[in-house]
């Protein structure tokens, strides 16, 4: 005589595997921009006399986090979030320079503005505590 198969019941153990998993996942692509090396990039002239960089924004740090131009140049910044969960921002607060753009999820925005005179300006991501993890670059205006 055969028995009938056992019903599989299933095991709450088991019922945890996927969203601990997926949880790991988005912790490890979140990582700390603090200590990271400097990564640096010299905005590359166009035909138009447009200095142009592209940024990338990721949790919590920008890449390149130190981007050369020059003093009265037109720049273009192309910011690029590759972050499915996380919205973030580049943001300049001196008073020379003051802009703040805005990147959703999976969007890429361009920012053009004038490179104030010659310095460090710092820029940062100021969604949440993104710059307390490190979420910050220089923007170096050379002559």
């Amino acid at each position: 005589m055969t028995r009938p198969p056992t019903p599989r019941v299933p095991r709450p153990a088991a019922a945890l595997i996927v969203p601990c998993v997926a949880l790991l996942a988005v912790c490890l692509g979140c990582s700390s921009g603090l200590g990271r090396p400097i990564r640096s990039v010299d905005a590359a002239f166009g035909d138009d006399s447009v200095e142009r960089a592209r940024i990338e924004l990721h949790s919590y740090y920008f890449e390149p986090n130190r981007v050369v131009v020059h003093a009265g140049r037109t720049v273009e910044l192309t910011l690029h979030n590759g972050s499915l969960l996380v919205p973030h921002n580049l943001t300049f607060a001196d008073s020379a320079l003051s802009l703040s753009q805005s990147v959703g999820r999976k969007r890429t925005h361009r920012v053009r503005f004038t490179a104030p005179s010659p310095g460090e300006y710092e820029f940062f991501c100021h969604v949440g505590s993104h710059a307390k993890k490190g979420m910050k670059g220089v923007l170096v205006v050379l002559p």
